[in-house]
C-alpha cells in the first residue's frame, strides 16, 4: 500500500489540518500553531494544534494549545489568529466562532495568555471577546484572523473581512494593552487591487492578512476567499502609512493549486519565514478513510528585493539531506532515466545551461510511465508548468496543469518531493505547490525528456538527495 503521509512536512499524527498560525520565537524555541480537528480527517470545530522546534528543521508535536469551550464566544471553533510576546507573557489573539458557519456566524477576536516556558498552558481572558466587528458593518461576510504587531509604542491589528458588493477588506484597529481596541477603518479594499490589475480576481472576502515590514516595501499577504470557498493567496507590495496600505504591485504567492493561508514569522533582516496550508487534492471519503487531511508546506523565506518578491526554501532544510543519490542515466527513446532511484522523499536540484530550450523532469514516475508528475521548464517562452494529469491512476485524485509565464527564462529549480506533495522553486522567484497520489509502489522514478536527448543529458545538471524526517 502506498503511504501518502509526508515525512518532511508538518502535520498532526491524526486528524484534519488547515491554516498555520501564530509562529513565535519564545525562550529559545520556535512555536508554530495550526488549525486542527483531532477527531478525524474532516473539518469541524477547529482547535489550535501546537508544534515546536529549536532549529526550524526538526519538530515535536505538543498537545492542543487551544480548544473550543462548551459555551462562550468560541463555542463553535477557535479560528486562526496570531501570537505575540508581551513582556513575560505570550498572548494569543484568535477568532472565536459562534453559530452555524456562513456570513451570519458570530466571529469575534478573543485573547488567551501563557507564561509557561513551553507554552503548554493557556488561560483565556474572562472578558472575551476583546473586539467585535465595527458598528454599522452588519453586511460583512466575515470578521476573522487577527494579525497583531507592536509599533510606535502601541499594538496594531489587521483583520480580514469583505462584502459581496465591495469585495475583500483588511480592517485596522489599535490598542494600548491588547485588551481594549479601537477600530480605525479599512487599510485596503477590493477596489484598490482592482485598480492595479482588473484582470485579477480578488474575491469577496480576504482571510489571514499578514504584514511584513521591509526596508524596500511592505509585503501584505492575503488569502482570497469567495462567499463560501477558499481560492489562493496573493502577495501585495506597497507601504502601510497613516492608516492606509498603498499597493504598488501584486502577484500570486504560489502558481500551484494547493497552497492557502500562509502565516509569517518576521526576521531581523527584513525577510520573513512562511508556512502555508496545503489541502488535499483527493476525495472527501479518501480523507475520512485515511483519518488525516492537510499538511503544512515546507518553510520558505520571503524577501522584497529589486522591486519584487523573492521566495526560496528555508536554507536550513538542507540539514535534512541524508545522502546524495548517485544518478546513473540510462538512455531511452526520448530522454534518459535515472537508474536505481526508488525513494519517494527527495530534494532535487536542476540546473539548465544555455543549450537547453526546454526540458521535462518526470517525478514519481512508474517504470512504464503510466504514473508521472511532469515539471516543464521552458526557457524559450519563459514558462514553468507542473502537470499532474497522469500523477495518479486513482479516480479520487485531482489532475490539472498549473504554473505560468515568468519574467525571465528559468535556469534553476529546486524540487521537494515528499510522498503526496511536490513543491517547486524556480530561481528563488516563484513556487508551484501541488498534491499528488501515485497508486503504484514503484512510482518513484526520475526521468529527463527533451527534444534532443544528447543535449538534455549534457545540458541539464541534476542532483538528488534522500531526505530524513522532520520529527525529532
Amino acid at each position: 500500500m502506498v503511504d501518502y503521509r509526508p515525512q518532511v512536512h508538518l502535520r498532526p499524527e491524526v486528524g484534519w489540518t488547515n491554516d498555520p498560525t501564530g509562529p513565535l520565537r519564545w525562550q529559545g524555541s520556535v512555536h508554530l500553531f495550526h488549525q486542527h480537528n483531532p477527531d478525524g480527517g474532516y473539518w469541524d470545530r477547529p482547535h489550535w494544534g501546537h508544534l515546536v522546534s529549536d532549529d526550524l528543521v526538526r519538530w515535536e508535536r505538543r498537545p492542543s494549545a487551544l480548544s473550543p469551550d462548551t459555551d462562550g464566544p468560541d463555542r463553535d471553533g477557535c479560528f486562526s489568529g496570531c501570537v505575540v510576546a508581551d513582556g513575560d507573557e505570550a498572548v494569543m489573539l484568535y477568532t472565536g466562532a459562534r453559530g452555524p458557519g456562513g456570513p451570519d456566524q458570530e466571529q469575534t477576536v478573543c485573547l488567551a495568555r501563557s507564561r509557561d516556558p513551553e507554552l503548554l498552558a493557556w488561560e483565556k481572558d474572562p472578558a472575551n471577546p476583546v473586539l467585535g466587528p465595527p458598528a454599522g458593518r452588519e453586511g460583512l461576510l466575515g470578521f476573522r484572523d487577527p494579525f497583531v504587531w507592536r509599533e510606535d509604542g502601541r499594538w496594531w491589528q489587521l483583520i480580514g473581512a469583505g462584502t459581496v458588493e465591495g469585495g475583500g477588506e483588511v480592517l485596522l484597529a489599535v490598542s494600548e494593552d491588547l485588551c481594549h481596541w479601537t477600530h480605525l477603518g479599512p487599510v485596503l479594499i477590493g477596489r484598490d487591487l482592482q485598480a492595479l490589475d482588473p484582470q485579477v480576481w480578488t474575491g469577496s472576502m480576504w482571510e489571514c492578512p499578514v504584514l511584513l515590514r521591509s526596508p524596500e516595501a511592505d509585503l501584505l499577504l492575503l488569502s482570497i476567499h469567495g462567499e463560501t470557498t477558499t481560492h489562493y493567496p496573493l502577495a501585495v507590495l506597497g507601504r502601510l502609512a497613516d492608516g492606509r496600505f498603498t499597493a504598488t504591485s501584486m502577484q500570486p504567492l504560489d502558481l500551484g493549486p494547493d497552497l492557502y493561508a500562509p502565516c509569517l514569522l518576521a526576521e531581523d533582516d527584513g525577510s520573513g519565514i512562511t508556512w502555508g496550508w496545503s489541502w488535499e487534492a483527493r476525495s472527501e471519503h479518501a480523507q475520512r478513510d485515511a483519518g488525516w487531511a492537510g499538511v503544512l508546506t515546507a518553510p520558505r523565506r520571503l524577501r522584497v528585493e529589486d522591486g519584487g518578491l523573492r521566495v526560496s526554501p528555508l536554507e536550513a532544510l538542507t540539514e535534512l539531506r541524508i545522502r546524495e543519490i548517485a544518478l546513473e542515466w540510462v538512455g531511452e527513446a526520448d530522454g534518459v532515466r535515472a537508474a536505481g532511484v526508488d525513494h519517494d522523499v527527495l530534494d532535487i536540484e536542476v540546473t539548465l545551461d544555455d543549450r537547453v530550450d526546454q526540458v521535462e523532469l518526470h517525478l514519481r514516475c512508474s517504470p512504464d510511465g503510466s504514473e508521472r508528475t511532469v515539471l516543464y521548464l521552458d526557457r524559450r517562452h519563459s514558462e514553468v508548468w507542473l502537470d499532474r494529469g497522469h500523477a495518479s491512476l486513482s479516480g479520487d485524485a485531482e489532475g490539472g496543469c498549473h504554473g505560468g509565464v515568468l519574467d525571465h527564462p528559468p535556469t534553476r529549480a529546486r524540487v521537494l518531493v515528499d510522498r503526496s506533495i511536490v513543491e517547486v522553486f524556480v530561481d528563488d522567484r516563484v513556487s508551484v505547490t501541488a498534491r499528488i497520489y501515485p497508486t503504484r509502489p514503484d512510482s518513484t522514478g526520475l526521468r529527463l525528456v527533451g527534444a534532443d536527448p544528447s543535449v538534455t543529458r549534457d545540458g541539464v545538471a541534476v542532483r538528488a538527495f534522500e531526505l530524513g524526517s522532520v520529527w525529532a
